[in-house]
Formats: C-alpha cells, sequence, structure tokens
C-alpha cells in the first residue's frame, strides 16, 4: 500500500505522539478499566458476599427453630466466621441472645448482645442491642457493667429508652434523686402521645418525682 506525502506526514505525526505521550495514554486507559472493573467486581463481591450471609442466616434460623442451644451456637459461630461485617449478622445475634436466654443460657446471650453492641453494622441493631444487654446484666445484678452499656446513647431516636432503663438501674441501687433524673430526662425526650410515657410516669411517682 502506498501513502501520499500528507498522509505520511500525518503518520508520522501521530508516531511522534504515541512515542512521547503513548506510555501516559495507556497507563490512563488503564486507570480507567481498572476502575470500572474494580467497581463491577466490588459490586459482585457484595452480591456474592450478601448471598453467603443470607445462606448463614437461614442456618441460624432453622436452629433457632430446633430449640437446640448447641445448634443455635453452633450456627451462631459460623456466622461469626463466615459473615461478620454482613447486615445479617447483627440480626442473627439478636434473634440468637433472645433464643438463648429463653433456654436459660444468660451468659452465652450476653455474649450474643456484647458482639452486636460492637459490630452490627446498623446503629439501630447496635442500640436495641445495648438495651437488651443491659436489660441481661440487670437481671444478673452487674450493676457496674450495666452502666457501661448505658454510658452513651449510640443515637438520638433510642435517648428515652436508655434515660428510662439508668432510671430503672438506678433504683435498683437505691439512687432515688439519679433514678428522678433519669425518668425525668426520658419524659422530656418522648413525644406526648409515646405509649411509654405511662410507664416511665409510674417510675418516677414511685421516687418521687411529679406526673407530666
Amino acid at each position: 500500500m502506498s501513502y501520499n506525502f500528507e498522509e505520511q506526514e500525518q503518520i508520522a505525526q501521530m508516531r511522534h505522539f504515541w512515542e512521547r505521550w503513548g506510555t501516559l495514554i495507556s497507563a490512563a486507559v488503564l486507570a480507567v478499566a481498572l476502575g470500572f472493573a474494580g467497581y463491577y467486581g466490588w459490586q459482585w463481591w457484595q452480591r456474592s458476599e450478601g448471598a453467603k450471609a443470607a445462606v448463614v442466616f437461614e442456618q441460624v434460623q432453622a436452629a433457632i427453630q430446633s430449640n437446640s442451644p448447641d445448634k443455635i451456637e453452633q450456627a451462631w459461630a459460623v456466622m461469626q466466621s463466615k459473615a461478620p461485617g454482613s447486615a445479617y449478622a447483627g440480626m442473627a445475634a439478636l434473634a440468637v441472645a433472645k433464643s438463648l436466654h429463653d433456654s436459660g443460657k444468660n451468659a452465652q446471650a450476653i455474649d450474643a448482645l456484647k458482639w452486636a453492641a460492637e459490630h452490627a453494622s446498623g446503629p439501630s441493631e447496635r442500640a436495641v442491642a445495648r438495651l437488651n444487654l443491659s436489660a441481661l446484666q440487670i437481671d444478673a445484678k452487674q450493676y457496674a457493667e450495666a452502666s457501661k452499656t448505658l454510658a452513651d446513647v449510640p443515637e438520638a431516636s433510642f435517648a428515652a429508652l436508655f434515660d428510662m432503663r439508668r432510671g430503672d438501674l438506678a433504683m435498683l441501687q437505691g439512687q432515688r434523686d439519679a433514678a428522678r433524673s433519669a425518668y425525668e430526662a426520658a419524659l422530656k425526650a418522648l413525644p406526648a402521645d409515646a405509649p411509654e410515657r405511662d410507664a416511665i410516669q409510674r417510675r418516677l411517682q414511685s421516687v418521687g418525682g411529679s406526673a407530666a
């Protein structure tokens, strides 16, 4: 094939351009390609891991339905090892804790709730885990541990429930002033039509407070 002079000049210019910028362009194209590949790879990985976590969660549910504490603990151990960062793990921990508590395995239930309080992916799940954990700790008369569990409010929407639980803890320890302050804070945080208000008001009156 023959080229005229103008075509040859254009080819020479292209060759010069490529010699000067080709490596950089190739690197940029590769980076873009890897970026797309990484994005879609990450999406695929998430779907794959989510599917695996769902399977493990089903195994946890099946173990719970069997009412066998040993099977529940085994299934929960699998969830912790295979899908600890999944959204299913927090839900599984709460369900496992309830089942173990119902079976009289309070220490194991506390361990599951401690895990959920620290590792559950959703803030609401972590808050529920801490509330449930504090209840079991109070039942076990682990008052110092319960106080630490209730020290911070992880989410504003749970503030009233945390205050109510702090009031319960203080009342059990004979700290009437602290209990009264906690119940008053709980009432202040709740809307006027909240169903929990009646229970909190009764608690407040029992420690010398007045109905709001």
